[in-house]
């Protein structure tokens, strides 16, 4: 991997999913690498607590490996002059987020959103929907995030050379909270796989991305699908709370659980594999016959 990345930028852009993955990847790599004093944040970042963006060269081969948080990859702002009432920030669904000027000359983009297209990351926090100049109050979540994938499909396909960049979109990783969500939801108690039936439900979101494209014809190559969604599904076991005892190692009375994010090394190890396998995709679509 680190070969195919000699004198190469890849990039993670999306949520802290997409940085799970980030994370994921630098420690495979690093395994690789005998002097560690050889991989360095560019710009003496600390990569804990860390908000924004986070670029790590690995120096021996010349190749940075980068993360820029973009929960929603569309933009979002203040309420434009004129909004209603009760809006306070805006989703520009038809303008990429604002960090997009520092990946968009990356060699490989993996791109991820979906945990932040809910009503508690966006409408119940003030935050509506825009296109243009105006903002839509009634819009659902569903057909923002649609229009937000259109987005980012235009824009790979009208910024970014596809036959010398990999571009990537990698899917939905489902959550295993039960009995709530972040504030009273658990599974710190989970310790095996879920190899029962994938509920369709599920895939809402690989059907919107797959759906976008099939509805712009020849453009379903600029940005190839790794779907991760089964295979994360059944990995309800793979979260960090299940390292997590509680109040003073109390596991009867745990506060609030993280059942979103990945243990390391855990599942997004394999989506990392999977990685490598569409680059070998990738290099075999677009080598010179001979």
């Amino acid at each position: 991997m680190l070969e195919k990345l000699r004198n190469r930028r890849i990039a993670f852009i999306g949520d802290s999913i997409g940085r799970n993955q980030w994370e994921s990847l630098l420690c495979m790599l690093s395994s690789a690498i005998p002097n560690k004093d050889s991989i360095y944040e560019v710009n003496g970042n600390p990569i804990t607590k860390h908000k924004g963006f986070l670029v790590f060269r690995f120096a021996h081969y010349n190749c940075t490996v980068e993360y820029y948080r973009a929960p929603f990859l569309v933009a979002q702002g203040s309420a434009p002059s004129g909004a209603p009432k009760g809006v306070k920030m805006a989703l520009r669904l038809d303008r990429m987020d604002r960090t997009q000027q520092q990946w968009v000359g990356a060699d490989v983009m993996v791109f991820n959103t979906g945990h932040w297209w809910s009503h508690d990351k966006t409408t119940n926090r003030g935050c509506f929907f825009q296109e243009g100049t105006q903002v839509n109050l009634k819009m659902d979540i569903g057909t923002a995030f649609r229009k937000s994938i259109e987005t980012l499909l235009d824009f790979v396909h009208s910024k970014v050379n596809t036959s010398k960049t990999q571009v990537y979109f990698r899917t939905y990783a489902p959550q295993h909270f039960r009995g709530g969500t972040w504030s009273n939801g658990h599974c710190h108690h989970i310790k095996l796989p879920d190899f029962g039936p994938f509920p369709d439900k599920t895939e809402e979101h690989v059907d919107i991305v797959r759906d976008v494209l099939s509805k712009h014809p020849g453009r379903e190559q600029v940005i190839e699908t790794m779907n991760v969604t089964p295979m994360t599904y059944q990995r309800q076991d793979g979260h960090t709370s299940l390292y997590h005892f509680g109040r003073g190692g109390n596991e009867t009375e745990p506060p609030g659980e993280d059942c979103s994010h990945w243990c390391l090394p855990g599942v997004p190890d394999l989506w990392n594999e999977l990685l490598y396998a569409l680059f070998l995709k990738w290099e075999s679509d677009h080598s010179t016959p001979t």
